[in-house]
This record gives C-alpha cells, structure tokens and sequence, in this order.
C-alpha cells in the first residue's frame, strides 16, 4: 500500500515539475488576421508568440523570455502556429507564463494580449474591446485589427518594442523588427 502511495505522489510531484504546476496552451493556433472595418486579410503582419519565465527571487519577481516563435500571415491573412509547451524544472523557483501573442502590420493597431484560446478555438463568444480609441475585434480564429490612417495615429500607437516590458533582440525576433524598422522609416523616425 505504501509502495502504491509513493508511486502515485511520485508521478504527480514529476507532474508538477515538468509543467510548473501550471498549465500552459500547448497549441497549435490557427487563426486569421483582418481589417476590422473592410474585413478584408491582413497579408504580411507579423504574429509573435512568446512565454516568460519568472524567478521569484527575495527581491521580487524577475521575468524573463524564455521562448518566441514568430510567422508572417499569408495572402488570406491566415497563420498557423505549431505546437509548443514549454518545460519548466524549477517550479519552487520560478514559474512560467504564456504564451501571449503580439501582431503587428505597419499601418494598423498592435495587439499583445493571452490570444491562446481564440487561435486554438476554446473560446467561441466574440470580444469587442477598444483600445487607444481603436476598435478591435477577436472572434473564434479571427483578430480584427483597426487601420491607422493618420501619422498621428501611427506615431501615438503603440510599438511591439514598447509592450513587451522585456528586452528582446532583432536576432531573437528578426521579422518582428524588420516591420518595426519599415514603420520607423515610413514615419521617417529613426
């Protein structure tokens, strides 16, 4: 009996330490990107899904990037993203968050936000928000983004470098930064 007992708590303290004791969307996320208003795709935005890991430390919490994965919507506006779990072998010390999604086409709205569960279809009502006086639209396997018509608007928008909080390179996300690069220049920004 005893010998069963520590079997079980055994293959659950694996369990814990293999996931963090957190469940984390494995995939894969399908999904299409479209114009809000004209609902037309959106060809060539850029779809980032990272996680983060974060060490609880006496000091306080201290995040960090553990994995992105990055791909480029196609003619129909469409994307597919493989499956991913990340392995967390620490979980006393640290936990892991995601995966969290950015979309960025120079000329619309930024997105970041947990998108997990309407590309993967768990989610099925529609979710209107607004943000930055922009109207976005997720439904099941479909983000609508709002065009930016104005410089001003594009300059107050928010930028995929500013919102991930976290430092991130143009070798650990290279087509990310080339559309920041495009935008920057198109703004005739530096």
């Amino acid at each position: 009996m005893h010998k069963k007992i520590f079997i079980v708590g055994l293959i659950a303290f694996l369990f814990l330490l293999l996931n963090g004791g957190q469940s984390l969307a494995a995939g894969p996320w399908r999904g299409k990107i479209i114009d809000v208003e004209t609902k037309e795709p959106i060809e060539g935005a850029v779809v980032v899904a990272f996680w983060s890991r974060t060490w609880r430390t006496p000091a306080g919490d201290n995040p960090y990037i553990y994995e992105v994965k990055e791909i480029v919507t196609d003619r129909e506006g469409k994307i597919e993203m493989p499956s991913y779990t990340p392995i967390n072998l620490l979980p006393i010390i640290s936990y892991m968050k995601g995966p969290e999604f950015i979309i960025f086409k120079p000329g619309y709205g930024s997105l970041r936000m947990a998108l997990g569960k309407y590309l993967s279809g768990e989610i099925t009502e529609i979710k209107e928000m607004e943000l930055s006086g922009k109207m976005y639209r997720l439904s099941p396997g479909v983000i609508e983004l709002p065009p930016l018509r104005t410089r001003e608007e594009r300059l107050d928008a928010k930028r995929p470098a500013d919102i991930f909080g976290i430092e991130i390179t143009a070798k650990d996300l290279p087509l990310l930064y080339k559309m920041i690069t495009e935008e920057n220049k198109n703004l005739g920004l530096k």
